[in-house]
């Protein structure tokens, strides 16, 4: 692709939403039979997009139905209902601003929720729940207790390591902007969005302490 378009490798293989629908299907269309593979590879973004829905959306219907028992009784509609919110909240993801909406929540909720969720999880799980009970876990399930490896690993390195990279991420942040300064359809974003990203990342994380306490 670098060869046909006459530009530096750097400029044609970018990240995030250009190198899946921009960057593949162009790098497609040099390909023998290319409608046949473009369709494939579609077919298979929309089937992992649908897994991830699946995964996370199993994790919440658990946790309310564990909560609000009544729920396991309705689970249809309980279900139905779930689905029709996501499809609303993403219907300003099929607008004319729907992209600079999605890059908004892929800068600050794909990253700072997930890794900061996982923090407090190998904290609460190897400090608050203990070494101890989990080497007891272990033993029940497999017949052996975990070796020192593991022990190091969930009690000092994991959470050094997670807490290292929120640290590092808080330091090098900085307010994301869409395309390039150069871009025809580069965009800044204003001020009162970045709270708005903030708000995201913090929305699911902002109950861990809460539920805690």
């Amino acid at each position: 692709m670098s060869e046909i378009s006459g530009r530096d490798i750097k400029d044609v293989a970018e990240q995030g939403s250009t190198l899946v629908f921009i960057v593949y299907p162009e790098a497609i269309a040099t390909m023998p039979w290319a409608p046949v593979w473009a369709v494939f590879f579609f077919l298979m973004l929309l089937t992992l997009g649908l897994d991830s829905s699946f995964g996370g959306s199993e994790a919440i219907i658990t946790a309310l139905s564990d909560v609000f028992p009544v729920l396991r009784q309705h689970r249809e509609w309980f279900v139905g209902i779930l689905f029709s919110l996501y499809f609303v909240i993403g219907i300003p993801s099929c607008t004319d601003a729907g992209v600079y909406f999605v890059e908004l929540l892929q800068n600050y909720a794909a990253f700072y929720s997930i890794i900061i969720a996982v923090l407090f999880e190998a904290i609460a799980v190897s400090w608050l729940y203990g070494i101890e009970r989990i080497s007891e876990d272990v033993k029940e399930m497999l017949g052996t207790k975990p070796g020192k490896f593991w022990i190091i690993t969930w009690c000092l390195i994991a959470p050094l390591f997670l807490g290292g990279i929120v640290l590092s991420g808080l330091i090098q942040h900085v307010h994301p902007n869409y395309g390039k300064v150069t871009d025809p359809f580069y965009y800044e974003y204003p001020d009162w969005s970045h709270l708005v990203g903030w708000g995201f990342a913090l929305s699911s994380v902002i109950f861990i302490p809460i539920v805690a306490i």
